[in-house]
Protein backbone atom coordinates (compact mmCIF):
# COMPACT_ATOMS: atom_id res chain seq x y z
CA UNK A 1 0.00 0.00 0.00
CA UNK A 2 2.76 2.44 0.99
CA UNK A 3 4.75 1.45 -2.10
CA UNK A 4 1.88 2.33 -4.46
CA UNK A 5 1.41 5.75 -2.82
CA UNK A 6 5.14 6.43 -2.96
CA UNK A 7 5.38 5.32 -6.61
CA UNK A 8 2.41 7.56 -7.51
CA UNK A 9 4.04 10.53 -5.76
CA UNK A 10 7.36 9.89 -7.52
CA UNK A 11 5.78 9.43 -10.98
CA UNK A 12 3.62 12.53 -10.43
CA UNK A 13 6.69 14.56 -9.44
CA UNK A 14 8.53 13.34 -12.55
CA UNK A 15 5.62 14.41 -14.79
CA UNK A 16 5.44 17.83 -13.12
CA UNK A 17 9.19 18.18 -13.68
CA UNK A 18 8.78 17.29 -17.38
CA UNK A 19 6.02 19.87 -17.72
CA UNK A 20 8.10 22.56 -16.02
CA UNK A 21 11.06 21.71 -18.28
CA UNK A 22 8.84 22.13 -21.36
CA UNK A 23 7.63 25.51 -20.09
CA UNK A 24 11.17 26.71 -19.43
CA UNK A 25 12.34 25.43 -22.81
CA UNK A 26 9.70 27.53 -24.63
CA UNK A 27 9.80 30.55 -22.32
CA UNK A 28 12.83 32.12 -23.98
CA UNK A 29 11.91 31.42 -27.62
CA UNK A 30 10.38 34.14 -29.79
CA UNK A 31 6.60 34.16 -30.01
CA UNK A 32 4.93 32.55 -33.02
CA UNK A 33 1.52 34.16 -32.53
CA UNK A 34 0.39 37.54 -33.86
CA UNK A 35 -1.48 40.14 -31.84
CA UNK A 36 -4.31 40.25 -34.38
CA UNK A 37 -5.91 42.70 -35.33
CA UNK A 38 -3.13 45.11 -34.31
CA UNK A 39 -0.56 43.08 -36.24
CA UNK A 40 -1.77 41.83 -39.62
CA UNK A 41 -0.41 38.59 -41.10
CA UNK A 42 1.70 38.71 -44.25
CA UNK A 43 0.64 36.27 -46.94
CA UNK A 44 2.63 34.98 -49.86
CA UNK A 45 2.10 36.37 -53.34
CA UNK A 46 -0.23 33.55 -54.44
CA UNK A 47 -2.75 34.11 -51.66
CA UNK A 48 -6.33 34.18 -52.94
CA UNK A 49 -8.58 36.65 -51.16
CA UNK A 50 -11.64 38.58 -52.25
CA UNK A 51 -12.51 38.64 -55.95
CA UNK A 52 -12.18 42.00 -57.73
CA UNK A 53 -13.28 43.41 -61.08
CA UNK A 54 -10.48 45.26 -62.83
CA UNK A 55 -10.97 48.46 -64.77
CA UNK A 56 -9.36 50.12 -67.79
CA UNK A 57 -7.49 53.42 -67.51
CA UNK A 58 -10.67 55.31 -68.41
CA UNK A 59 -12.54 53.70 -65.48
CA UNK A 60 -14.65 51.30 -67.55
CA UNK A 61 -14.83 47.63 -66.63
CA UNK A 62 -12.54 45.21 -68.44
CA UNK A 63 -15.24 42.54 -68.10
CA UNK A 64 -17.43 42.20 -71.18
CA UNK A 65 -19.84 39.72 -69.61
CA UNK A 66 -18.88 36.62 -71.60
CA UNK A 67 -19.68 34.35 -68.63
CA UNK A 68 -16.55 32.18 -68.78
CA UNK A 69 -15.96 32.74 -65.06
CA UNK A 70 -19.50 31.67 -64.18
CA UNK A 71 -19.23 28.51 -66.29
CA UNK A 72 -15.97 27.37 -64.70
CA UNK A 73 -17.02 28.11 -61.09
CA UNK A 74 -17.39 24.85 -59.11
CA UNK A 75 -20.02 26.44 -56.85
CA UNK A 76 -22.72 26.59 -59.54
CA UNK A 77 -24.65 29.86 -59.58
CA UNK A 78 -22.21 31.76 -57.39
CA UNK A 79 -21.38 34.27 -60.13
CA UNK A 80 -24.32 35.88 -61.92
CA UNK A 81 -23.64 38.05 -64.94
CA UNK A 82 -25.96 40.12 -67.06
CA UNK A 83 -24.70 41.45 -70.37
CA UNK A 84 -26.15 43.09 -73.45
CA UNK A 85 -24.86 44.12 -76.84
CA UNK A 86 -24.19 47.79 -77.44
CA UNK A 87 -24.78 49.72 -80.65
CA UNK A 88 -21.55 48.31 -82.15
CA UNK A 89 -22.83 44.78 -81.42
CA UNK A 90 -20.12 44.25 -78.81
CA UNK A 91 -20.97 42.48 -75.59
CA UNK A 92 -21.01 44.74 -72.53
CA UNK A 93 -21.45 43.68 -68.91
CA UNK A 94 -24.37 45.43 -67.22
CA UNK A 95 -24.45 43.61 -63.88
CA UNK A 96 -22.05 41.33 -62.03
CA UNK A 97 -23.02 39.70 -58.72
CA UNK A 98 -20.88 37.33 -56.61
CA UNK A 99 -21.92 35.60 -53.40
CA UNK A 100 -18.62 35.74 -51.50
CA UNK A 101 -20.19 33.83 -48.60
CA UNK A 102 -20.36 30.71 -50.80
CA UNK A 103 -17.07 31.24 -52.66
CA UNK A 104 -14.33 28.68 -52.02
CA UNK A 105 -11.62 31.07 -53.30
CA UNK A 106 -10.26 28.55 -55.80
CA UNK A 107 -9.29 31.17 -58.39
CA UNK A 108 -10.74 29.24 -61.35
CA UNK A 109 -12.72 32.30 -62.42
CA UNK A 110 -9.60 34.44 -62.71
CA UNK A 111 -7.80 31.78 -64.76
CA UNK A 112 -10.75 31.32 -67.13
CA UNK A 113 -11.09 35.03 -67.88
CA UNK A 114 -9.66 35.78 -71.33
CA UNK A 115 -9.77 39.55 -70.77
CA UNK A 116 -7.83 39.74 -67.46
CA UNK A 117 -10.90 41.35 -65.97
CA UNK A 118 -10.89 39.41 -62.68
CA UNK A 119 -8.27 39.05 -59.98
CA UNK A 120 -8.03 37.68 -56.48
CA UNK A 121 -6.95 40.40 -54.05
CA UNK A 122 -5.29 39.93 -50.69
CA UNK A 123 -8.36 41.11 -48.74
CA UNK A 124 -9.27 38.45 -46.21
CA UNK A 125 -11.41 40.18 -43.57
CA UNK A 126 -14.78 39.38 -45.13
CA UNK A 127 -16.83 38.35 -42.09
CA UNK A 128 -20.25 39.91 -41.64
CA UNK A 129 -23.39 39.47 -39.57
CA UNK A 130 -25.72 38.41 -42.38
CA UNK A 131 -25.38 36.37 -45.55
CA UNK A 132 -27.02 39.12 -47.58
CA UNK A 133 -24.10 41.44 -46.81
CA UNK A 134 -21.74 38.93 -48.48
CA UNK A 135 -23.42 39.28 -51.88
CA UNK A 136 -21.29 41.81 -53.77
CA UNK A 137 -22.30 43.58 -56.97
CA UNK A 138 -20.05 45.18 -59.57
CA UNK A 139 -19.68 48.40 -57.59
CA UNK A 140 -18.51 46.50 -54.49
CA UNK A 141 -15.99 44.48 -56.54
CA UNK A 142 -14.69 47.35 -58.70
CA UNK A 143 -11.08 48.45 -58.35
CA UNK A 144 -9.91 51.86 -59.48
CA UNK A 145 -7.68 52.05 -62.58
CA UNK A 146 -4.58 52.63 -60.45
CA UNK A 147 -5.44 49.71 -58.14
CA UNK A 148 -6.09 47.54 -61.20
CA UNK A 149 -2.72 48.38 -62.76
CA UNK A 150 -0.95 47.79 -59.45
CA UNK A 151 -2.62 44.40 -58.98
CA UNK A 152 -1.87 43.33 -62.57
CA UNK A 153 1.77 44.34 -62.15
CA UNK A 154 1.99 42.33 -58.93
CA UNK A 155 0.43 39.28 -60.62
CA UNK A 156 2.80 39.58 -63.61
CA UNK A 157 5.80 39.84 -61.29
CA UNK A 158 4.76 36.70 -59.41
CA UNK A 159 4.36 34.65 -62.60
Amino acid sequence: MKESIISKVVSGSIEIGRGMFTILKHAFRPSVTLEYPEVKPKFNARYKGQLALLTNLDGSFKCIGCGACARVCPCGDLIQIQAEKDKNKKLKMTNYVVDIGRCIFCGNCTQACNYSALAMTDKYELADYSREELVFDKDDLKLSPSESEELLAKIAKDN
